[in-house]
């Protein structure tokens, strides 16, 4: 059996001729997009497992057909979002909003959180459909996610390596020279609505924020700075009302875990530099079977402790008793590498 006729590679409509009767495999080009390649696939498709080519380079990491369609579909919404009369820039712009919107930082998959992680887990988020299903990615798949949303829209655009960072991110080619922008490192800001940090030179820009339906008159730091500026922060309840304050205007239900972490991290760091607030990382098992973990974030402050309670939609006091309880007995956990203190007895897992 020939390897090319197993796994075939397709940049264009040409291409499809290399497919017979022991084809399993399709990368499918998202450097250069085109879409006869893609719809042809979306018809005629679901008998292969799908991956990406770039620079005719293949990736490795497969998803059926089911999930191949399922991302196209949230692709294609995106783009058919798009706000008309915008410039090169702005539809950029507007990709970047987007996806950051859309998808979430995973931290089960993450080595200094986790004893042991999932193969099949961050074999799926690392390809680009399979991340779009799961809502969930890695620097890799965000950053070939942009580069394939930007081709789709014409604009030429790599993978680099974050010189700032040290993952992947994109240099992205417009009006004779380039931007560098690191999607993967701004998703928290975007899902708080406050100004990026990682768009290049553009982060600021409120009026192009305004036509690619990011913002409608501010940035959230403008609201939340209107909000905690007269707080008295002599108050010992201060993390509480803080919580409180917050909670009403940040869209909490659509915040990632992980965001919604570095979110209130950044807000604390900014009005209360002062206090030792621990803000750490836990998890329940969703599914026993599996063993799934179900993250959640508490914010502790002295000996008070606060949770986001997604069906009451406000931030909830954790019982102390409670907490601790439900760590002996192993019905609630800890990821790796947190430091978390309750009253005298200290825990560093």
């Amino acid at each position: 059996m020939d390897k090319d006729s197993v796994i075939v590679s397709v940049k264009s409509i040409d291409d499809i001729s290399k497919i017979n009767s022991n084809t399993k495999y399709i990368n499918i080009c998202i450097d250069d997009v085109k879409m006869e390649v893609i719809d042809y696939f979306i018809l005629h498709g679901q008998n292969y497992s799908y991956s990406d080519t770039i620079n005719n380079r293949n990736g490795f990491i497969y998803v059926d057909y089911s999930m191949f369609k399922s991302g196209e579909a949230i692709i294609d919404s995106i783009i058919d979002g798009m706000p008309i009369n915008l410039n090169d820039i702005e539809k950029v712009r507007y990709i970047y909003i987007s996806l950051g919107r859309t998808l979430s930082v995973d931290i089960n998959i993450m080595n200094n959180k986790n004893d042991v992680i999932s193969f099949g887990n961050i074999s799926t988020i690392n390809n680009i459909w399979g991340s779009l299903c799961k809502g969930k990615i890695t620097d890799v798949s965000i950053s070939k996610l942009f580069m394939y949303l930007c081709s789709r829209i014409g604009i030429k655009s790599e993978l680099i390596n974050s010189s700032i960072n040290g993952h992947v991110a994109n240099k992205v080619y417009i009006d004779g020279g380039f931007l560098v922008v690191d999607l993967y490192s701004d998703i928290y800001n975007i899902q708080g609505e406050f100004i990026t940090h990682y768009f290049d030179k553009f982060n600021n820009n409120s009026d192009m924020d305004k036509k690619v339906l990011y913002i409608k008159d501010h940035y959230m730091d403008y609201y939340i700075d209107k909000v905690l500026k007269n707080v008295d922060y002599t108050n010992q309840d201060i993390v509480y009302e803080i919580l409180s304050l917050t909670e009403k205007i940040l869209d909490i239900n659509n915040i990632g875990v992980v965001e919604l972490s570095k979110i209130y991290r950044g807000i604390f760091d900014k009005y209360c530099p002062n206090y030792d607030i621990k803000i750490n990382n836990f998890f329940v098992y969703d599914d026993l079977n599996s063993r799934k973990k179900e993250h959640f974030i508490i914010i502790g402050y002295s000996d008070k402790f606060y949770s986001f309670n997604y069906n009451r939609k406000c931030f909830m006091s954790i019982d102390y008793d409670m907490l601790y309880d439900n760590l002996k007995n192993k019905k609630i956990g800890l990821y790796n590498d947190e430091d978390f203190n309750i009253k005298e007895k200290s825990m560093v897992l």
